[in-house]
């Protein structure tokens, strides 16, 4: 049995997104692969697309970004969160690369935490960064809050991440010099199988109205202007996690419906989200209009905005108009864009699971 060590970040969905469709590919080269997912992401993205035998130790991998909500980091938290992660820093990694032994993986693969390159280096295993993004980027664009001590910090990430023996790069990406080897990629998100279930029959909708998916990602909205989006003629709303009562009728709740989270979004008119990498990317592929509402301070927003405006269909909505509900002349007018002419780059996890496979047959 051929074991990887999978380290996957829990700042949203979308990192474990990313390495999911990988693993998958991985297992069709080697059919003895089995994969243990160091996360605390919530077993169920695995559950509906990890397709290899897998089992999940739920222990932080790293830190990300302390969010209040989807648009906005706490910045005070943030820092102070890291600061508390980097206390006692050799025996966190003494602890991690303990248990990589107790399983003995044959390769251990990042995405993208800097904890498991250093316990994978020092447990003497090949260690593989996958990712669109890196830490030390991420914190370096949190400025003006880049103190001497948060400097030490992000300095500290770059000297663990340069020791992976390499990064494999998926499109769009950022720069990540910290990184000794590169390899680029094209993009990585999971695809949805077809349910053969009607999302409009389920949600009972009439004929001719558009239906609009509030995607935000893994952290959770804190509220919608409900008023207005009832309001809003000729759209229907499917939102997650946000309580209303049951007088409204253009507004639905995605828990109240039996299918997969990835067969919701095929079947949409718009997706409106915040710029994360497997929302705009499964967008594009499946030729899905865009609505997004701009963080500002994220690193990998603008790769993210360049290869939707390039390859899809998109406009911004401003933070003032999301939250008063202006919604319905950009929804209007995000229907009516052109299909660009050029595709967007394909996915290659085979490519990556091949390169991943040298690795274990090592």
């Amino acid at each position: 049995m051929s074991i990887v060590w999978c380290s996957i970040s829990a700042h949203g969905f979308g990192h474990a997104a990313q390495v999911i469709p990988i693993l998958n590919e991985l297992g069709q080269i080697d059919k003895n692969v089995h994969v243990v997912l160091r996360t605390e992401v919530q077993s169920s993205i695995f559950e509906e697309y990890l397709q290899v035998p897998w089992e999940l130790q739920a222990v932080p991998q790293d830190i990300g970004c302390i969010q209040r909500g989807p648009l906005e980091i706490d910045l005070e938290s943030t820092w102070a969160a890291y600061e508390e992660f980097h206390t006692n820093w050799n025996q966190r990694v003494a602890q991690e690369a303990q248990a990589m032994n107790e399983v003995n993986p044959d390769l251990v693969i990042s995405n993208i935490s800097y904890l498991a390159v250093a316990s994978g280096v020092q447990a003497n295993r090949s260690v593989v960064a996958i990712a669109s993004l890196s830490w030390d980027q991420v914190l370096i664009g949190l400025v003006p809050y880049l103190k001497a001590e948060h400097r030490v910090i992000v300095e500290h990430i770059q000297n663990e991440y340069g020791k992976a023996n390499q990064l494999i790069r998926l499109y769009p990406c950022i720069d990540m010099p910290a990184f000794a080897s590169l390899t680029d990629t094209g993009p990585s998100f999971p695809l949805a199988k077809s349910s053969g279930k009607d999302l409009r029959k389920i949600l009972a909708m009439p004929r001719g109205e558009k239906l609009v998916f509030i995607a935000f990602g893994g952290v959770p909205l804190t509220g919608l202007p409900l008023e207005q989006m009832e309001s809003c003629e000729g759209f229907q709303f499917l939102v997650s996690g946000v309580s209303f009562g049951s007088s409204l009728n253009r507004i639905h709740r995605i828990e109240e419906v039996p299918m997969p989270f990835g067969e919701i979004m095929r079947q949409v008119d718009v997706v409106m989200t915040k710029p994360g990498y497997a929302t705009i990317t499964g967008a594009v592929y499946y030729g899905i209009p865009v609505v997004y509402v701009r963080r500002h301070n994220f690193v990998d927003e603008q790769p993210l905005m360049n290869y939707i405006h390039k390859y899809g269909r998109a406009l911004e909505l401003t933070h003032k108009k999301f939250e008063s509900g202006d919604w319905n002349c950009t929804l209007k007018l995000v229907l009516t864009l052109p299909i660009p002419a050029e595709l967007p780059p394909m996915p290659e996890p085979h490519a990556v699971a091949s390169w991943l496979s040298e690795y274990i047959k090592a």
